[in-house]
Order: C-alpha cells, then sequence, then structure tokens
C-alpha cells in the first residue's frame, strides 16, 4: 500500500467520524433539550406548590382567594391589598409560564393544562377591575394574551 492509498483511508474514516461525532452531537443536545423541559416542568410545580399549601392550610386565605372578588367591596384596606397581591403573584406565575412555552422550554403538553387553569382563574376573579392597575407589568405578549382572555376578544 502506498502513502497515497494510506492517505486515502484516512481521509475516508476521518469523515466517519465526523458523522459519528454530528450524530452524537444531535443526540446530545436533544437529550439536553429534553431534560431542560423536564426541569421546567418541575420548577413550575416547585414554584405553585408552596402557594396552594398555604391555600389549603390557612383558612382565611383561602376564604379571600375565593371570595375576594366578589367581596372585594367589603373588604378592608390590608385584606384588599392581600387579595391584590395573591392575583398579582399568581398572574407572575402565569406570565413565567406562558414566557417558557414562547420560547419552547416547555412543550405544549405541559402548557396546555396550565393555561387552561389561568382561564379558569380569569372567569372566577373578574380581573377587568384590576386591569388598569395590573396592565404595565408584564410582558407585552402576556398582556396581549390576558386582555385576549379577561375581555373576550379574538386575534
Amino acid at each position: 500500500m502506498t502513502l497515497s492509498d494510506w492517505a486515502s483511508i484516512a481521509s475516508i474514516v476521518q469523515g466517519v467520524f465526523v458523522i459519528i461525532s454530528i450524530a452524537f452531537i444531535w443526540f446530545q443536545l436533544r437529550e439536553n433539550t429534553r431534560l431542560t423541559r423536564a426541569s421546567n416542568t418541575q420548577t413550575l410545580v416547585d414554584l405553585s406548590s408552596p402557594f396552594n399549601l398555604q391555600l389549603i392550610q390557612d383558612r382565611e386565605m383561602a376564604r379571600l382567594w375565593v371570595q375576594g372578588a366578589s367581596n372585594y367591596d367589603t373588604l378592608d384596606e390590608i385584606d384588599k391589598y392581600r387579595y391584590y397581591s395573591l392575583i398579582a403573584w399568581w398572574l407572575i406565575l402565569h406570565e413565567n409560564i406562558f414566557y417558557q412555552w414562547k420560547k419552547q422550554l416547555i412543550d405544549q403538553e405541559t402548557y396546555g393544562p396550565w393555561d387552561h387553569e389561568l382561564k379558569k382563574f380569569i372567569s372566577r376573579h373578574p380581573l377587568n377591575q384590576f386591569w388598569t392597575e395590573l396592565r404595565g407589568n408584564f410582558q407585552p405578549a402576556f398582556e396581549k394574551y390576558l386582555e385576549q382572555i379577561i375581555f373576550n376578544k379574538k386575534e
């Protein structure tokens, strides 16, 4: 075998290793994306759990959460602030979820139930009465989405 033959064989072997390396990198990127999405999904549960557990454990907080919208005018200044803060916090959580979904950091299968919960939340808590105060606190795309839900706008 001549030196030229060895060089040809080395080029072929090098080409095969390049293809194998590209396949390996592609597999690793796909696996990383899958693990990141799973981690993001778990983080959403971690963020919402203390809030939900507090609602379960604290009857007064649960009462404020459930009846705050219908009794808002009869609440004192402190409870009005608490109710408004609960709503704002829950919307911030949903903004995070919306952002992650838009950036494809969580998949549709994860986002769908959260979106359903957001719509249910808005139907129970008439945000239109707070919208002037809330508006401007969120990313523009999320605000637009909230307005579509709150005011039943069609895109």
